[in-house]
């Protein structure tokens, strides 16, 4: 009884993080873009939230895009979608007004327990779909509960197609998603959180549930990102210069080890995935990493001020580049910002670096924006957005719980202005 009112006494506290938490699992559930989930998700994001615009950041956001959409018309003969790369601007300049905002939300009241009982809800029910999947049963959410329920790519769609064909399937677990990858990213989203909320062994104990989680479904996006966030929280005294230097040599390592087979045999061989990443026949390894690596530089070369995205298809077919996509040119957000936005991206990306707080924070953004090719739809802002909140909150509560209201919890600033003059500050333990 005591446990069900401290529970109950947690919910009220912050009924829109915790709300949000439990809603995770359906991000990727509505009719189309604007009605669905993710929408709802972020309309309740940007209610909660304080904007701020800062002019150097949204500036910068308006001239990139104007000189991007102003080459195409010019030197192209590629047509983007105005109104869509409008909407991809508006996110940006959302994103960095919410970044230098505060929560409206008492954000000092969530609890991180919500997040690691999700975590442990999704280990289960992946552990249950792999079990499942050994035996021939299919327990995927069907295909028409997803905003993109005409992607082939689903679980739900693959074991359609094999039963209509008459042959075996082999389909990792990925929980309530679309894809294993989105399983890793959510995975990333709570242990991120729990990072900052929870006593160290919970700490220990949240990686642990997301490691596993991610080698159940064999994402090898979770398992790189959730580790490299886990170390830079725990190595704060560790140069930012050094731990950025670090990560780019293991991510450089991994590529050079996929593209040359450099991998041991024995170890290729323990799974079907890392046998294809190293053969060079994996497709999610290849759209995400090595075609926007061997693109990257001639795009940048021929398009100084990148090429709009809703031009790309056409840019890169034109040019013999890749075979024709329907969306994103690469399922890697990163590559695609830079392919929009061509050398201006580079200034763009430190300004969101530095208004994320750099370090742990600043990694946790660009794994986002990597995990798809999508560079900035609702469900990463929402992400990105909350996740920063609670972190942000649990460093400015610890130097200045004075200055924190309980009447009034949402009356006091939360978390002061992201820059490069705030100090690091310890974490609280709860």
């Amino acid at each position: 009884m005591n446990a069900l009112r401290a529970l109950r006494a947690a919910w009220r506290g912050n009924r829109f993080a915790h709300g949000l938490i439990l809603l995770l699992p359906t991000i990727q559930y509505g009719a189309n873009y604007f009605v669905s989930v993710a929408a709802v998700l972020f309309a309740m994001t940007a209610w909660n939230t304080r904007l701020r615009l800062v002019p150097l950041p949204s500036a910068m956001v308006l001239i990139a895009t104007g000189a991007s959409l102003a080459y195409c018309a010019i030197g192209l003969p590629d047509e983007p979608n105005l109104l869509r790369e409008a909407r991809f601007a508006a996110g940006l300049l959302f994103l960095f007004a919410a970044l230098w905002g505060t929560p409206r939300h008492a954000a000092q009241r969530f609890d991180g327990r919500f997040a690691l009982a999700m975590l442990i809800a999704l280990f289960f029910v992946t552990a249950v779909q792999w079990v499942a999947a050994k035996k021939g049963i299919a327990l995927f959410p069907p295909q028409r509960w997803f905003i993109t329920s005409n992607d082939q790519a689903l679980a739900s769609a693959w074991v359609e197609h094999a039963r209509e064909h008459g042959y075996e399937w082999k389909i990792r677990p990925a929980a309530a998603f679309s894809e294993p990858s989105y399983l890793g990213f959510m995975t990333l989203l709570l242990q991120f959180v729990c990072l900052h909320t929870l006593r160290p062994k919970l700490r220990w104990l949240a990686l642990a549930v997301a490691v596993t989680t991610s080698a159940l479904a064999q994402t090898y996006f979770g398992l790189t990102t959730n580790l490299i966030i886990f170390a830079a929280f725990h190595a704060p005294r560790i140069p930012k210069s050094f731990a950025i230097a670090l990560a780019v040599l293991a991510l450089s390592a991994g590529l050079l080890a996929t593209v040359t087979g450099a991998l041991p045999s024995s170890v290729a061989k323990s799974t079907g995935r890392i046998e294809r990443i190293v053969s060079g026949e994996d497709e999610s390894v290849a759209i995400r990493l090595v075609q926007p690596f061997e693109l990257l530089g001639q795009v940048l070369t021929d398009a100084p001020f990148g090429v709009p995205i809703t031009a790309a298809e056409s840019y890169f077919v034109r040019h013999r580049m890749i075979v024709p996509f329907q969306d994103q040119p690469f399922q890697n957000g990163v590559f695609n910002f830079l392919m929009s936005y061509g050398w201006l991206a580079l200034p763009l990306l430190w300004m969101l670096w530095r208004a994320a707080g750099g370090g742990a924070n600043g990694l946790f953004v660009l794994f986002v924006l990597a995990q798809n090719g999508a560079e900035l739809d609702f469900d990463k802002l929402v992400v990105i957005v909350f996740a920063l909140q609670i972190a942000r909150y649990r460093r400015y509560r610890a130097a200045a719980p004075q200055q924190y209201s309980s009447r009034h919890p949402s009356a006091a600033p939360v978390f002061p202005v992201p820059g490069p003059a705030r100090p690091p500050l310890p974490i609280p333990e709860i």
